[in-house]
């Protein structure tokens, strides 16, 4: 989305989303992949508890985007939250939301996607959260989710979303069609076995790295 978007070619939301992400770093549960060899970030999961009673499903809503492409992109996550409901459909009210799943280009084929969504389910189970869920923009990442046991709660397509008798998103790229909220419920002997010695002490923390060779 952000590639057919051309995100990068707008400096303003560029900016603007490096800010968000800084933001979300600090004010969320969040998951960092390092490289073993050279230490750098590879991969990032930032994700926050959701809960209906803090109305935190305004998260992206009330910050201040200069941006214009990067509030056309907001505009469709937020529809996509709204319309899922997602408190209802899993009809708790509070689950692990992720809102950021991002993998460094030369380490997408090595499993790095999967390891933080799989880390993500582990971290909502030790925060003892009776379910997950998250916004996936490309096919790959939804495949992954799905794969991982997710399923789709709602989408919509990129070919359907047209603002002013335009599409926004006219060329999101082969395989990408749609922008997904995909989920899945946490079962409680899973969240009441939860050691809490649990090597996912991190829980606690507000980054937890992964190592990757």
């Amino acid at each position: 989305m952000c590639k057919a978007s051309s995100l990068l070619q707008d400096q303003a939301s560029v900016n603007d989303y490096l800010e968000l992400v800084r933001t979300w770093l600090k004010d969320t549960t969040s998951l960092v992949a390092t490289s073993l060899k050279s230490g750098r970030v590879i991969g990032v999961a930032v994700a926050r508890i959701n809960s209906s009673p803090e109305k935190t499903d305004t998260y992206h809503r009330v910050q201040i985007i200069e941006g214009s492409t990067l509030r056309k992109i907001m505009h469709l996550l937020n529809t996509l939250l709204k319309r899922t409901n997602a408190h209802e459909t899993f009809g708790h009210q509070e689950y692990l939301c992720i809102y950021v799943l991002c993998v460094h280009p030369s380490y997408r084929e090595k499993g790095v996607e999967t390891a933080l969504l799989n880390t993500c389910v582990q971290l909502a189970v030790a925060l003892k959260l009776p379910a997950i869920g998250g916004l996936f923009t490309c096919g790959a990442s939804q495949a992954t989710a799905q794969d991982t046991g997710f399923s789709l709660l709602s989408e919509i397509r990129y070919s359907q979303w047209v603002i002013n008798d335009r599409i926004v998103f006219d060329d999101p790229g082969k395989g990408n069609y749609s922008a997904a909220f995909m989920g899945k419920l946490i079962p409680s002997e899973e969240r009441s076995n939860q050691d809490e010695t649990s090597s996912l002490d991190s829980a606690s923390k507000q980054e937890s790295p992964i190592v990757w060779k």
